[in-house]
């Protein structure tokens, strides 16, 4: 609460300095407001420091593309989830369909293959996850064996650990280790699903979800911080048991990890916060006042126009009553007055942070928004078509953003996949 207060102190202090200096009109523009509470330096964007023609552009012509529609089964993508790109210029790809990793040289030659479908030590049930640690090494996450395992940059398996929480962390609780966030300083962050014995009914945020740092030494798993998790409708049932339902435009937590950085957001304002990996102490906060829309009902017709598209392959080939009877059950289920603010934080390989704002389905991406590494509000930067953002940071298929490059999937007009790394001109 303390905090809090502090906060809520600070921004006073910022509304009152910033309408002092639009009573001086000789005074420099202000872009970035910065305050200190309990020693957590608080950063308040105004203004982007980026002018008209100024900023960073990617470049629409990829520098790399590795994939075919027919050929080699090495070049042949279904199900990416994760790109990255090794020190040397290597490219590492996670290939959720083949159970497998696949190394390519800075050409797109393939180098080597590692994994399979299995249980045993270097395969795979559910590779959902790569990413990079000191010296190249890669860390996988497979979410169906609950299992993170380090390859050497050779593909050659060092070491596996399970994934759990120990008891003493969560007494009492069901914790199930869902979604690995990223690599940080040596440690795998994975987000925990934490179930109580008290099902909430309503719209609740339910449940919650834990952050929690897998040491890549010695597999030990230390708890960070706890937050409440996407809103749902949930009900319970005679004789026991709760039926939950989708809460459109529900707001929860999100995360980010590259660089040494691990942000947090919540999605119902912009806002992020940035946190320990070693204990979850919160070491800075980057803020902007934006108000959230309001759903009007165009917007829920843009929505169920994209989540239509999403759940259909061809719908204009779907029979009509199929897709009408979709769109009334998604129509059906109840919704927020007010939009998101924030979809997802992405942190890139010289810690500045990518903010995705808040859209709908059916609606044209907007572009990232840029914060310096100190919070500083830099201007917004637009994907070339085609190039798949996940809609979280941590969903597949999984984008590197580099200092000087972003890494993605690809998709053509037949849905078929490519890796593409395009180059960032700053």
């Amino acid at each position: 609460m303390k905090f809090r207060e502090s906060i809520a102190a600070g921004l006073a202090a910022v509304a009152i300095f910033v309408a002092a200096a639009g009573c001086d009109s000789a005074s420099p523009p202000v872009h970035t407001i910065r305050t200190d509470s309990a020693g957590i330096p608080i950063a308040t964007a105004i203004e982007p420091r980026w002018g008209p023609g100024e900023g960073w552009t990617v470049e629409p012509e990829p520098l790399l593309e590795i994939g075919t529609v027919t050929g080699a089964s090495e070049y042949l993508f279904t199900d990416v989830v994760a790109t990255v790109r090794l020190t040397n210029g290597d490219i590492v790809v996670a290939e959720r369909a083949a159970s497998e990793l696949r190394s390519y040289d800075a050409a797109g030659n393939l180098q080597w293959r590692a994994g399979g479908s299995g249980e045993g030590p270097g395969e795979f049930r559910s590779l959902d996850f790569v990413g990079t640690t000191a010296g190249d090494s890669l860390v996988t996450y497979d979410g169906a064996l609950l299992r993170a395992q380090l390859f050497d940059p050779q593909g050659r398996l060092a070491r596996t650990y399970r994934v759990a929480i120990t008891e003493g962390e969560a007494p009492g609780r069901g914790v199930l280790a869902d979604k690995a966030v990223g690599v940080v300083d040596g440690l795998l962050v994975v987000r925990f699903i934490e179930y109580g014995e008290r099902i909430p009914s309503g719209i609740v945020r339910w449940p919650p979800e834990r952050l929690a740092a897998v040491d890549l030494a010695n597999g030990a798993v230390r708890s960070l911080i706890v937050l409440p998790g996407n809103e749902a409708y949930m009900q319970a049932r005679e004789g026991g048991g709760y039926t939950d339902s989708p809460y459109v435009f529900s707001n929860g937590p999100e995360y980010g990890a590259a660089a040494g950085r691990l942000a947090v957001i919540d999605t119902e304002a912009w806002s992020v916060r940035l946190i320990s990996s070693r204990d979850g102490a919160t070491t800075a906060v980057f803020r902007r006042d934006v108000a959230p829309r309001s759903v009007t009902p165009a917007l829920v017709d843009l929505h169920l126009d994209g989540i239509v598209a999403l759940a259909f392959a061809d719908p204009d080939q779907a029979a009509a009553e199929d897709v009408e009877r979709f769109r009334q059950g998604w129509g059906g289920y109840p919704r927020a007055p007010r939009l998101p603010v924030l979809r997802s934080v992405h942190v890139d390989g010289a810690g500045h942070l990518w903010l995705k704002p808040y859209y709908v389905a059916g609606a044209e991406p907007p572009p990232f928004e840029i914060l310096a590494p100190d919070g500083t509000w830099l201007g917004s930067v637009s994907l070339p078509p085609g190039l798949v953002p996940a809609f979280t940071q941590y969903q597949a298929p999984y984008m590197e953003i580099g200092d000087d490059y972003v890494l993605g999937v690809w998709t053509d007009e037949l849905d078929v996949q490519y890796v593409r790394m395009y180059r960032i001109d700053k």
